[in-house]
């Protein structure tokens, strides 16, 4: 029943000659992934975790019982995985036959029973946030029993637990629940079994007596509420609609479960009271873990004169208003799961600038402008899907995401009525606008269908000052109506693709004041978008010369995630500019720094994180490679690896 697709999970050793017991763990820590160590049971908190594996040595847990000591004190912890280990020795050869077979719990060594899963509720629907909106109340008899769950009309319904479908009603023959169309299905689990129904359906795809997984898809919903029915025989309140009713909400059990405020500088509490010691501010960009059962969580979020205990990303604990918090999965705003959201620009009319895949390594992304104009005007679309389809194809067959950005060079660069482009009047702004639509939408036809172009980036630095050397700077008014009808043409020809908004350069002051500004402009197109994009050049984690002169990368974070509080943000171009001669162990220590704070602090709400760029010699910025093609390690090797 417990998935390891998304592991978490915590080995406790004994207090007593810890260092014996750790050296003992080491050769398993080092083969299985993302082990967290914890030194005696006292030492954490447990309820972090879904599965723990429990030395059961003397003296370490209460009257020498794991599974009754963690489900005691941890309620939230699903798997007790008993190493029956009383010394370091013994311990060492139980986790070699571990690691010999591959098995992260010993579920087919000769260990004996010593696995303890206790049942479990995921959430049922994929609509956000998660919410809890009806509490089980046996007294209830007007209603049916159960819980409700915050959904959409037409969302799909999938199974909480694996088991057997064992009762449906899809409204063609007599029923007398009254809980409109429903499937319920059963799961045996130790000496018993529990029977989970999802009432309130639109329509029903499952199959009586059909064996189904966790996650498989079992209908969809009829309105914005899913009613949640829990049976347990013999353990269950008599006397409902339906026997041996439970309460669900400690069984629903969500991974990776977080929250986040609905507004900026949620105060937490020391306790769950107003006059309690501020402790720290939860913003909406923040993603803070919960520290209480996930149902008791999910029934309070916003619920007034409700408080959750959480834990900030400082490792501060305490108490925030429930009325201000939603929650969410650490991977929902992740449009692209599993893909590394660093990449690297690219340009396919450099002698170094496309690279063979082979060489690019675990980064996810690539980022190229698409140029048509050829810097002379031209609008031959044919030459240019001639150029950039080989090498697409090639990246996407070798699992490379691509953003083309489409910019003066997709259209007006080389025209001689479009420049100087600082200069435009008004008419020749609207000249432009209408070519440069125009264009991309012959452009969008060419590729839709294609499944190879993932983001389209519409323009780039267009809050830039006048005059800088690699950017058309457009005025606010005039880079919205590019937006909006752009973004309205790419969506009408092809839905798949992302669409984001050019880089912004100006910072966190006038360069969000300047998206804020487009952002009304836009009206209804405004839900075209899939966020913002930033290149925060001179920004890092440790402000000051050489690197991060603006100051830190928070601020930009901060200035620009509120504008599209519901959408990650895409940097679509960050790195080392006008350095080119500087070592490149300086530079990978502040990329890596750069990277690993980004992504540990705001997890799923960076989209992509673009190095600009692949070669030295791809205008001014530091390449990932040097003039020759050479890697510049150590620079190069973290980067890709």
């Amino acid at each position: 029943m417990t998935s390891d697709a998304s592991i978490s999970h915590a080995f406790v050793l004994p207090d007593q000659d810890f260092y014996a017991w750790l050296d003992a763990l080491s050769a398993y820590s080092a083969h299985f992934p993302r082990v967290a160590v914890v030194r005696s049971p006292a030492a954490y908190d447990l309820n972090r975790y879904r599965n723990v594996s429990a030395v059961a040595a003397p003296l370490t847990w209460f009257q020498d019982d794991p599974v009754q000591h963690i489900r005691r004190i941890y309620p939230m912890v699903v798997r007790v995985d008993v190493v029956r280990a009383r010394t370091p020795q013994q311990l060492r050869q139980i986790l070699g036959a571990r690691v010999a077979a591959d098995d992260r719990f010993g579920q087919s060594t000769s260990e004996g029973p010593h696995i303890y899963d206790r049942f479990v509720l995921d959430w049922p629907v994929a609509s956000r946030p998660l919410q809890v909106t009806r509490r089980f109340d046996p007294r209830e008899t007007q209603r049916a029993p159960g819980i409700e769950l915050l959904t959409s009309p037409g969302v799909p319904v999938i199974a909480s637990a694996s088991g057997r479908v064992t009762g449906l009603w899809n409204g063609r023959q007599e029923d007398g629940l009254r809980l409109g169309r429903y499937v319920q299905v059963t799961t045996p689990h130790l000496s018993g079994s529990y029977t989970v129904t999802y009432a309130g359906l639109r329509q029903v795809t499952a199959r009586l007596n059909q064996s189904v997984d966790l996650g498989a898809v079992l209908g969809t919903t009829d309105s914005d509420r899913l009613t949640l029915i829990v049976q347990q025989p013999g353990a269950g309140t008599s006397g409902l609609r339906l026997p041996d009713v439970i309460d669900p909400l400690s069984l629903i059990y969500v991974q990776d479960l977080r929250l986040r405020a609905t507004d900026v500088n949620l105060r937490v509490r020391s306790i769950p009271r107003l006059e309690g010691r501020i402790v720290g501010r939860v913003q909406p960009w923040d993603s803070v873990e919960p520290l209480e059962p996930h149902g008791r969580t999910l029934a309070k979020v916003g619920q007034n004169e409700q408080w959750v205990q959480l834990r900030l990303p400082d490792g501060k604990s305490g108490y925030s208003a429930a009325w201000f918090l939603e929650a969410f999965t650490r991977d929902d705003t992740v449009l692209f799961p599993g893909v590394n959201p660093v990449g690297v620009n690219l340009d396919a009319r450099h002698a170094l600038g496309t690279p063979d895949p082979s060489r690019l390594g675990k980064l996810g992304w690539i980022r190229m402008a698409y140029n048509v104009a050829n810097f002379r005007g031209s609008e031959d679309i044919d030459a240019a899907l001639n150029r950039y389809l080989p090498l697409v194809e090639r990246y996407r067959r070798a699992g490379y995401r691509l953003i083309f950005t489409l910019t003066h060079q997709t259209y007006g660069e080389g025209k001689d009525h479009f420049w100087p482009w600082h200069g435009l009047p008004d008419d020749r702004w609207q000249q432009l606008i209408n070519g440069f639509v125009a264009t991309v939408e012959r452009i969008a036809r060419q590729w839709a269908g294609r499944g190879l172009v993932d983001v389209w980036q519409v323009w780039n630095e267009q809050d830039a000052n006048n005059g800088a050397p690699a950017s058309v700077p457009v005025p606010t008014h005039h880079y919205a109506a590019l937006l909006r009808q752009t973004s309205q043409v790419l969506r009408a020809v092809d839905s798949q693709p992302r669409i984001i908004t050019g880089g912004h350069i100006g910072g966190p002051l006038r360069g969000a004041e300047y998206a804020r500004e487009v952002l009304s402009q836009l009206g209804s197109a405004v839900a075209y978008l899939d966020g913002i994009a930033v290149h925060p050049y001179g920004r890092g984690t440790t402000p000051g010369p050489p690197y991060a002169p603006f100051g830190h990368i928070d601020e930009s974070v901060r200035a620009y995630v509120p504008l599209l509080p519901d959408k990650p943000l895409w940097i679509t171009e960050w790195g080392v500019l006008d350095r080119p001669d500087d070592p490149p162990q300086e530079i990978a220590n502040y990329a890596t720094s750069f990277i690993t704070h980004l992504r540990g602090r705001y997890p799923g709400r960076i989209a992509c994180m673009i190095w600009y760029a692949w070669a030295q010699g791809m205008h001014n910025g530091y390449g990932l490679v040097d003039s020759q093609g050479r890697p510049r390690s150590p620079l190069t090797e973290r980067m890709l690896g």
